[in-house]
């Protein structure tokens, strides 16, 4: 066994997983810059070894850099963590009777010191990961020499259209940031032939570097991929020290062939060769890569220009190698912790048996943490916004690269209907042969015209906003304190933070959280407080403070004393918070941040309708981050959940039910975050689209080229005396016909004679001709014989000699089947009066009037009086179709069962939006105020001794409005109070600032009521401010001039303006005083609105929310 002096007070290493590197904006937790101390003295040295290291020796290859920064030169290997150990023998024995174990001790101190190194270790190995994977070297990794030969692999593969754009803009990339530094430069192109841009290497100069940008520009596809042709050209060139060779499709040449070459070539040259797959998916070329770089001693750099990452690199597997090394003592340490350390024990005594007895021991001891170092605060910075917010104004909707919109001009719908001669519905295929077929997002398969030139600029700017989306994904990411809490975004934050006897092992880890929180995001809020919970709740502040240098500082030593203990009391912890945050300011956005490592206490079902309860209705949301450890025991969660999964889902379901996000962290990354979700989704819809922007090009492509090859067929098969044969037979005169009487004929024949002159005889004379000025005018045709259709018809001989005919044009039906269609109702509510809305969404402007799908003639009810029974009888078809009453009358349905269900589907879901609609109506301001619609507006209060009653309740309302409303619809607004004399707020319209608001909000709490109501003055005064705005005129009616002289005035003062009066009545009972509003609203052309009670909108509510459940 391993005893460990300080299993008691020890804490958790990471696992010895191997994190994945993949581009998707989730990069590995950083624990210097994370969860982790780094405060001691030899952890200062390591951390200038670091920065020296990046300055100095950046340009170095991994292997060499890591002669100077691997775990055996700073002494972090295995083999040094047990030269701090001391040896005992122990009396027990095994089963063999020679063998003896032997017992190591260490220091708690010297375990958790080295620990800290290793972790700062891993963070400077991600760093240079980092350096090596950013700008030109993603792609081409990094480039050493001084005298450099740059082969393109200039193939029709990597050159083609969709590849070169993307090819040409890395490599002037890779001029400017590593081609720039080099001495002398040579450029060769290869793909069937090879060319160069200089007979022989040039110095690197502005005018150089120039030229090779041109050259670059003009690369053009030229054929094969002739490698061995392209290496022989630059083997030619003696004084080049370095040769980056870039291939971009399989060699032409044979693998064994090309290795056997380049072992021969490379015997007698001191050349460093650098290869690099630049968007290869060949396998054969993969391979091939590899082995060139072994043969010549040289690196490889594998880039997939299509998912934006880089496969593999000489430069990165080294240090991913050390980085899982450096994990693999962590995990060592954390087993030695726990004492557990029994396989080892074999192993490692007999691999340094030989040298325990020449190791000078320690007593583990070592100097303590500096943990009174002030915080390094960053200086104030706008909030971000949530992904979900950010993509609104950046997602693919916004920028209108929805793949259907684009489509939508070009596309068609199929077309069928019933042709009468063949009995059956039938297809159109014109549009079919003349487009390519797509399958829209709603299931149905559309035909759609392919503009090459569009689709092409398309995925040009979904690529660039692909881009967009990754940059974020890497924001999110970026530092310590995002990876750890997310982002920050709201004005008001508490931090709820989880310090129960559970989380004794992750004191460290919570404390750095904390300290990097207060750094970095914490100083851009308005105002912050933090509550620290396990069995107790214990606030920094009964109030939250700005977070000024000092209130920082101050917390952060409040935190340190803290210890853990007692159970996880998430319900009361949350429960404080939202009490607290019930008596701030309620202007600002409030958001509670917990962060926790495991499961709460109480009832996951009670704690999740508690938090929706209380945080539906409230400005304040909750986000839960979760920290664990992949490799823990499940000591820290409750009994009946054993899995971190489990545990995610409640705390993941507690972030949605209070409107929050969710974040999960463990020791190798972010494992799920709201905010990066949101973003992949998006990334993966843009992918989506990008792939079926290239089946419509391949289609069209396809069919291109088929149409080619089938005209070249023809024209191929088409010999000279087939075609000679073909024309002779054109003047082959057909047999003659039977002299049967045609159709028309017989219908002259059988009909009445014709009106014109025919001779009686066959010595009859022919009249002359009538003079040109004796005709008669031409008879004007009649809309009614325009209007008339003609039946058109072709004729043809059968067999037995009789006459055939074929119709071709038949009577159109006088009426058509109507079609109920899918419609499509917004999510979100319009600011618009309920008039303009039901213009678009009402159910004529949808379609499903039912008198309309049952206005034509076959839907009529036909009865008819039968004599022999003596009452009227309806036709046998009536039993057939189903029968409405419309106005009185019988109408039927030509519906089929499916088309009634899919009509009621419909009108369920129109009458759901209507709820929808009139609940959001009946809520908040609205249902005092109604809607505001225009952008500058003047409110007219009526102050009389009548109003006295509902003052309280109309100034509580008029603050609503204010925030609801005008503050966030940013409507220009200002305010008149009159009774006997006219006070106005404002005497021009102010923008609904914060300081504005709260101004005028303060000005309705000194209004008071008295004396009488002087409306005409107040209209006089409102409509004064500006030609084009809203006037809301609030009062109970009882006014003190004539109601007609007021109509007249409002009529002058809105004529030729833009002035909308709208009244609203507020204890108002009397019929004629809403009589006059009404007519008041109407005359300018605005709304009536009278505020109903809160029983009459409580009992409305219930009835709308309760209508469909009875269903």
């Amino acid at each position: 066994c391993l005893p460990c002096r300080s299993s008691q007070n020890s804490h958790n290493a990471l696992p010895s997983k191997k994190p994945g590197y993949k581009h998707d904006g989730v990069s590995p937790v950083i624990y210097n810059k994370g969860l982790l101390p780094s405060n001691s003295d030899e952890a200062c040295i390591l951390k200038r070894k670091q920065d020296q290291s990046e300055v100095i020796d950046e340009w170095k290859s991994s292997v060499e850099w890591l002669e100077d920064c691997s775990l055996e030169s700073y002494g972090l290997s295995l083999s040094h963590l047990f030269s701090h150990c001391s040896a005992a023998t122990s009396n027990h024995r095994s089963l063999r009777e020679d063998e003896v174990f032997t017992q190591l001790e260490i220091g708690s101190e010297i375990l958790d010191d080295f620990e800290m190194k290793l972790y700062q270790a891993i963070e400077m190995y991600h760093a240079r990961i980092r350096w090596l994977t950013r700008g030109s070297r993603k792609m081409f990794g990094m480039v050493k020499g001084i005298r450099l030969g740059v082969i393109i692999d200039s193939s029709d593969v990597n050159c083609s259209e969709e590849r070169l754009d993307n090819l040409q803009h890395n490599l002037l990339l890779l001029m400017e940031e590593q081609f720039s530094l080099k001495k002398q430069l040579h450029f060769l192109s290869f793909g069937t032939e090879v060319s160069s841009l200089w007979d022989r290497p040039r110095a690197v100069t502005p005018m150089s570097l120039q030229e090779a940008q041109q050259w670059v520009l003009q690369l053009r596809p030229s054929g094969g991929c002739d490698l061995l042709k392209a290496l022989e050209r630059a083997w030619s060139h003696t004084q080049l020290d370095s040769l980056l060779i870039i291939l971009g499709s399989c060699p032409e040449q044979d693998p064994d062939a090309i290795l056997h070459y380049v072992a021969q070539g490379m015997q007698d040259k001191v050349l460093s060769v650098h290869i690099v797959a630049y968007n290869n998916c060949s396998p054969v070329a993969i391979e091939t890569v590899k082995n060139i770089a072994k043969v010549t001693d040289g690196r490889y750099h594998l880039f997939s220009a299509a998912l934006g990452v880089v496969d593999s690199s000489s430069d990165l597997e080294p240090l991913w190698s050390e980085i899982k090394a450096a994990r693999d003592v962590l995990h060592h340490i954390q087993t030695m912790r726990h004492g557990e350390f029994k396989d080892m024990t074999v192993t490692g005594v007999s691999e340094i048996s030989t040298d325990l007895d020449t190791l000078s021991l320690s007593d583990g001891k070592s100097e303590a943490y500096d943990v009174s170092a002030a915080l390094c605060i960053q200086p104030p910075a706008p909030l971000p916004t949530t992904s979900t917010e950010w993509l609104k104004t950046h997602g693919l909707k916004a920028k209108k690269l929805d793949l259907y919109q684009v489509l939508a001009p070009n596309v068609y719908s199929p077309l069928e209907g019933y042709v009468p001669i063949l009995g059956k519905t039938v297809h159109s295929t014109v549009h079919e042969k003349a487009m390519v077929q797509f399958e829209w997002h709603d299931g149905t398969v559309k035909n759609v015209h392919v503009d090459p030139s569009l689709l092409q600029s398309y995925q040009k700017r979904l690529l660039r906003a692909e881009r967009v989306l990754e940059d974020r994904a890497v924001w999110l990411s970026s530092t310590g304190s995002r990876q750890i809490w997310g982002t920050i975004c709201e004005q008001s934050v508490q931090i709820l933070l989880d310090m129960s006897e559970m989380n004794s092992h992750y004191r460290l880890h919570i404390q750095h959280a904390v300290r990097l929180l207060l750094q970095e995001q914490l100083p851009n809020t308005h105002s912050f407080n933090v509550i620290v919970f396990g069995a107790d709740i214990k606030p920094w502040r009964e109030q939250m403070v700005p977070p000024t240098q000092e209130n920082l500082n101050n917390v952060w030593q409040w935190i340190q004393g803290l210890e853990c203990g007692g159970d996880r009391n998430t319900l009361a912890a949350i429960q404080h918070a939202i009490e607290a945050e019930s008596n701030s300011d309620s202007s600002r956005t409030c958001g509670v941040y917990l962060l926790t490592t495991g499961m709460p206490d109480q009832d996951a079902a009670t704690t999740s309708v508690y938090v929706s309860e209380c945080y539906s209705g409230a400005a304040v949301r909750l986000h839960v981050c979760l920290f664990a450890g992949e490799n823990e025991s499940l000591r820290c969660l409750a009994p009946r959940y054993v899995t971190w999964a489990e545990t995610a889902h409640v705390l993941r379901g507690l972030a949605h039910a209070g409107s929050g996000r969710f974040h999960w962290i463990t020791d190798t990354g972010i494992v799920e975050s709201d905010d990066i979700i949101a973003l992949i989704g998006e990334m993966e819809k843009a992918a989506n689209y990008w792939q079926k922007c290239s089946e419509l090009l391949d289609a069209l492509i396809q069919r291109q080229s088929s149409r080619d090859a089938e005209k070249t067929e023809t024209q191929e098969c088409r010999s000279p005396v087939v075609y000679s044969q073909a024309r002779s037979q054109r003047h082959i005169l057909a047999p003659p016909r039977p002299t049967l009487l045609s159709l028309a004929r017989l219908g002259n024949k059988e009909g009445t004679r014709s009106a014109t002159w025919r001779p009686s005889s066959a010595k009859a004379v022919i009249p002359p001709a009538h003079s040109v000025d004796s005709w008669e005018a031409a008879r004007p045709v009649s809309s009614a014989n325009k209007r008339r259709v003609k039946i058109s018809h072709s004729v043809f001989y059968l067999e037995d000699g009789n006459l055939g005919a074929v119709f071709k044009t038949y009577l159109k039906p006088k009426s058509v089947q109507k079609f109920i269609s899918t419609i499509k109702l917004p999510k979100h509510e319009d600011i618009c009066s309920t008039k303009q809305w039901l213009k678009r969404f009402g159910i004529r402007s949808l379609k499903l009037d039912l008198h309309k799908l049952a206005s034509g003639p076959e839907c009529t009810h036909k009865k008819k009086l039968v004599r022999t029974v003596h009452k009227s009888v309806s036709a046998k078809y009536c039993t057939i179709f189903p029968s409405v009453q419309l106005n009185g009358c019988v109408r039927h349905l030509l519906l089929s069962l499916g088309e009634l269900k899919h009509y009621l589907l419909q009108t369920e879901k129109v009458l759901q939006r209507y709820t929808q609609r009139m609940q959001w109506l009946l809520s908040g301001s609205r249902r005092t105020f109604g809607c505001i619609l225009e952008q500058a507006v003047c409110v007219l209060l009526d102050m009389s001794g009548s109003m006295a009653p509902c003052l309280p309740e109309l100034q509580k309302e008029l603050a609503s409005v204010i925030w609801e409303q005008l503050h966030a619809n940013s409507v220009r607004f200002s305010m008149v109070a009159f009774s006997k004399e006219v006070r106005v707020w404002q005497a021009e319209l102010m923008e609904a600032s914060e300081e504005r608001c709260k101004e005028a909000i303060q000005w309705l709490g000194q209004l008071s009521t008295h004396g009488g109501t002087s409306t005409l003055h107040a209209l006089q005064a409102g409509c004064a401010f500006e030609d084009s705005l809203g006037v809301y005129l609030v009062t109970d009616g009882r006014f003190d001039c004539s109601c007609s002289l007021v109509l007249k005035e409002a009529e002058r003062l809105t004529a030729g303006k833009h002035i909308t009066v709208h009244t609203i009545a507020l204890n108002c009972r009397d019929s004629t005083a809403r009589e006059f509003l009404k007519s008041l609203a109407h005359k300018t052309g605005g709304r009536f609105h009278q505020a109903p009670s809160h029983t009459d909108t409580a009992v409305a509510n219930e009835l709308l929310s309760r209508g469909f459940s009875e269903r």
